[in-house]
């Protein structure tokens, strides 16, 4: 039990110092997202709302890393007199991320992929509600800038593609962001 313990410390330990950390990051950002809806026929389309990202990552080499990403699409609406329809996109992304730096406090990114998409949809027909969830694999990919404003802290303005499926049709999700970075 006294080795177990003692191996658990050490790991611990390992994994939560600042040499660990030195090169990890975190961010989140905010902006518009959009999914690509077909409302033929329904007088009310939205296809965009307010989408964001939170993500982190860890440089295995000095110009790469490892992220993993939560993304929340937002949701795109239609309606009509009688009826109204949501779809909400969220996925879970898991990538590598090409970091490099091309002037002095401007960094570029490119990032690619795999996510679990989760597409649900809720409908409302005369009155009567109901909702439905699907998920789905499939790449994502994402492209960015950086400024960095202080040591470690940097504005970041990004374009994150990915799609969604539901039912028998799909749909392209787009979010385009602006948010923070904090290098550790």
């Amino acid at each position: 039990m006294k080795k177990t313990i003692l191996a658990i410390a050490t790991v611990a330990a390992t994994l939560f110092s600042s040499t660990a950390f030195a090169d990890s990051y975190v961010g989140g950002a905010i902006g518009q997202a959009r999914l690509n809806l077909d409302c033929e026929g329904a007088p009310t389309c939205d296809k965009s709302d307010t989408g964001f990202k939170i993500f982190g990552g860890y440089k295995f080499m000095p110009n790469m890393a490892a992220e993993v990403t939560y993304f929340d699409f937002g949701k795109a609406k239609a309606a009509d007199t009688n009826m109204s329809l949501s779809l909400k996109s969220t996925a879970i992304g898991v990538g590598v991320a090409f970091i490099g730096d091309f002037a002095p406090q401007w960094s570029g990114v490119a990032r690619v992929g795999i996510a679990s998409v989760r597409m649900k949809a809720s409908a409302t027909l005369n009155g009567a509600s109901g909702s439905d969830s699907e998920s789905s694999t499939n790449a994502y990919a994402g492209f960015g800038l950086g400024y960095e404003i202080s040591k470690g802290l940097a504005v970041t303005a990004d374009i994150d593609l990915s799609r969604g499926k539901f039912a028998d049709g799909s749909g392209n999700l787009r979010m385009i962001s602006v948010g923070l970075r904090q290098s550790f």
